[in-house]
């Protein structure tokens, strides 16, 4: 089937050009870590299979979709530039992915026939049974995870598509925004819910999920396959993280672990109200296990914005918190390296190490600019990181904002800041074009104001860290007190502080989230927190494989009994604080799985969606009632005014529009004339009268004025089984 043809693609480039960019896997990772050894725990393919996915999964949809907008201008027919469209981007990266992997057996076989692989003191990863089945296991259980994630609640069986009421809202503009692309053409793209009006939301990955469904893949097919893909990928990229950092095998698994059971002290406050209430403990439990609503304790928790909820809602958050890991992975040995050149300079002798260590840090070569001769190819480094970083806009926008946030950190104490300010020149200058093309100007996607608090009721810092600690629960203590032993610890041993200096970059996310909105939804802000804890999820998982492995040197010396003694002691430890880092994850599991056992259904075989697709153009807008998620969107077309506050929470002005509707749909005081003429305007060319019309509570005097439509406008096709007449307007 094609969709999977495109999809092998994807990942075929992306490997190829990870492969190429980074030759030697080894090296690289030996660099990002405290200790060579690493290398043989962790399997190269962990990494360059996850982060080519990722990388394909951003450049091959993001060529294709530029090469239809372009042929369009002068092929003729959207069919054909669609067609011509995908079938160049076949052509040009089944090429490009037999270049890059070319260059690396090039490069690969002139270091073996110059001896360098003898000669380099970097150990080779050793194939053993042992990791093939520990990291394999780890792999199937979080695709297993993530599938049933996906496709629980989001479904199409005997033509009903079925989605979750915890995920419809949020699916209802995406699944619009990928029928768009599969069954309209969606060129220049506009916002399916308010035509006209440009998109000021990041769509690409919506656009990935269109070409599935036009190659042939089913809606859901084409929307939960690369949700699972990019899940699984930004699981296992967290996972070598945090092996990388830590050099602890357990740290691979419990750092997806601590991702998809989250903490927080909900059910604790839950479990403390039932039981104030008078219910048993056991019947409390029971409750909490049947329960089908987000339990709330602060500000829109009941909307479940924290909850494993968010991620089939917001299919495209972890292709973006992917892209953000593998950027912050390959800066880290530029962190790491400056750490060991202050600590060398320190310990010159040619001059007082104040004055060492300042020209270390502000005026060395290294600080700037690549080292010479540089064996990690950091211009390989470079130009993946930055094609990355200019395709990540408008997949998603608030990821790069995150990015950019930890790499500014990371730049202060790092060194070659040249390729920092290369990701950084590269997102602006992409960002500005893409936003140029989409919605007219970078002011219409993002307005930065101060505001502190985000939604927190008590906006005092008291009230904000009594909102951390209650939404975040026990993730932030462990991670900074995890972070505070390490300090300690290398300090007194001198070795480099890299890891210490990286988790305070990472909390620059949620330091800008609690005092800077780029929207008027300040609730759009939890993405930003949300990456802050995936990313210290890390730290926490590092702590806990840590207690069950401790460092050799920290107990080595204890007599047996007692070595015995403390190492099961702190494996009761991390055993026992994995019940409170997971257990309001777990509750929140039960709920998703309650909550989404009656679906909302749709009807892909409606005859008005065959209807529309076969009779009407892919540019023609309707005039519909403010419907969100409705068989109407299958068809790929554009409402003029669907449900508002999809458009609102994206940027649009839908007060404005919103005046203009209600004044279209009430007949424009019964004048067919003006009527006619404000749809013209708008390029509205259909109108859909449907029950859904007549139940709508109207403001005002506003109402729907079906006679008014009845006697003047020619019905084109009519629905019995649906009730629902479209009208043509001339």
């Amino acid at each position: 089937m094609l969709a999977f043809l495109y999809l092998i693609v994807c990942a075929v480039f992306g490997i190829s050009f990870v492969t190429m960019c980074i030759p030697d896997t080894a090296r690289f990772f030996t660099a990002c870590s405290t200790n060579r050894n690493v290398v043989s725990k962790l399997p190269p393919v962990l990494f360059t299979a996850s982060a080519g996915i990722t990388v394909g999964f951003l450049l091959v949809p993001m060529f294709n979709y530029y090469a239809i907008y372009i042929l369009n201008l002068f092929v003729d027919g959207n069919d054909m530039a669609g067609r011509a469209g995908v079938l160049l981007t076949f052509s040009i990266f089944t090429i490009l992915s037999g270049v890059n992997f070319t260059v690396y057996l090039k490069r690969l076989n002139r270091n073996r026939l110059s001896g360098a692989d003898r000669e380099s003191k970097i150990p080779s990863y050793v194939h053993s049974t042992s990791n093939v089945i520990y990291y394999g296991i780890v792999t199937v259980i979080i695709t297993g995870v993530s599938a049933f994630l996906m496709f629980y609640s989001f479904r199409l069986t005997d033509g009903i598509l079925y989605a979750g009421p915890s995920v419809f809202s949020d699916l209802s503009p995406h699944t619009a925004m990928v029928s768009s692309f599969s069954k309209g053409f969606n060129f220049p793209t506009q916002y399916m819910h308010f035509s006209g009006d440009g998109i000021q939301y990041h769509f690409f990955f919506y656009f990935l999920a269109g070409i599935l469904e036009y190659l042939g893949f089913s809606i859901d097919f084409a929307l939960n396959i690369p949700s699972i893909i990019t899940m699984v990928c930004t699981m296992e990229l967290l996972g070598v993280l945090a092996v990388l950092f830590f050099r602890r095998k357990a740290a691979f698994i419990l750092a997806p672990v601590l991702v998809f059971f989250r903490s927080s002290f909900n059910v604790f406050l839950h479990i403390k109200e039932l039981r104030a209430a008078g219910v048993p403990m056991k019947s409390a439990l029971e409750s909490i296990a049947k329960s089908g609503a987000w339990y709330g304790q602060t500000p829109f928790d009941e909307w479940g914005i924290w909850a494993i909820n968010v991620y089939p809602n917001q299919r495209h958050l972890m292709l973006g918190t992917g892209v953000m890991i593998i950027l912050i992975i390959l800066m880290t040995p530029f962190v790491r390296r400056m750490c060991i050149s202050l600590i060398k300079s320190g310990k010159s002798s040619s001059a007082p190490g104040e004055v060492m260590w300042l020209k270390t840090f502000f005026a060395s070569r290294e600080a700037w600019i690549f080292r010479k001769d540089d064996p990690l190819n950091p211009l390989g480094i470079t130009i993946l990181a930055c094609v990355m970083a200019a395709a990540l806009p408008f997949f998603h926008g608030s990821a790069l904002i995150g990015t950019l946030l930890v790499l500014m950190i990371m730049a202060v104490v790092s060194e070659t800041r040249i390729t920092y300010i290369a990701i950084a020149a590269v997102s602006v200058i992409s960002s500005f074009i893409q936003t140029r093309i989409f919605a007219g100007s970078a002011s219409n996607v993002i307005a930065p104001k101060f505001y502190t608090g985000f939604v927190c009721e008590n906006k005092t810092p008291k009230g904000i860290s009594n909102y951390l600690v209650t939404v975040t629960g026990l993730t932030l203590i462990i991670a900074g007190a995890f972070v505070i032993y390490l300090l300690v610890r290398d300090i007194i041993s001198r070795k480099p502080v890299y890891r210490e200096l990286i988790f305070i970059a990472f909390l620059a996310p949620l330091i800008f989230a609690f005092n800077i909105k780029l929207t008027e939804e300040v609730l759009a802000n939890h993405k930003f927190i949300q990456f802050t804890l995936i990313l210290t999820d890390a730290f926490v998982a590092g702590a806990l494989s840590e207690m069950m492995v401790p460092p050799a040197k920290l107990i080595e010396k204890l007599p047996k009994p007692w070595y015995i003694t403390v190492r099961t002691v702190l494996i009761i430890i991390s055993g026992l604080l994995l019940v409170p880092l997971t257990a309001t994850g777990i509750s929140e599991w039960c709920t998703y799985v309650n909550i989404n056992k009656v679906c909302v259904e749709i009807n892909t075989a409606s005859d008005l969606t065959e209807w529309i697709e076969n009779n009407t153009d892919p540019d023609d807008v309707f005039l519909t009632p403010q419907w969100s998620m409705n068989r109407f969107f299958l068809a790929g077309r554009p409402a003029y005014y669907g449900w508002p506050y999809y458009a609102w929470s994206a940027g649009h002005d839908t007060f404005t529009r919103e005046t203009i509707y209600y004044w279209l749909i009430s007949g424009c005081n019964n004048n067919i004339d003006e009527f006619r003429r404000y749809c013209h305007e708008r390029g509205i060319t259909y109108l859909i009268d449907d029950p859904e019309f007549y139940s709508f509570d109207y403001p005002g005097t506003y109402f729907y004025n079906k006679e008014f439509f009845a006697s003047n406008l020619t019905p084109v096709a009519y629905f019995p089984e649906e009730a629902t007449t479209i009208y043509r307007i001339d």
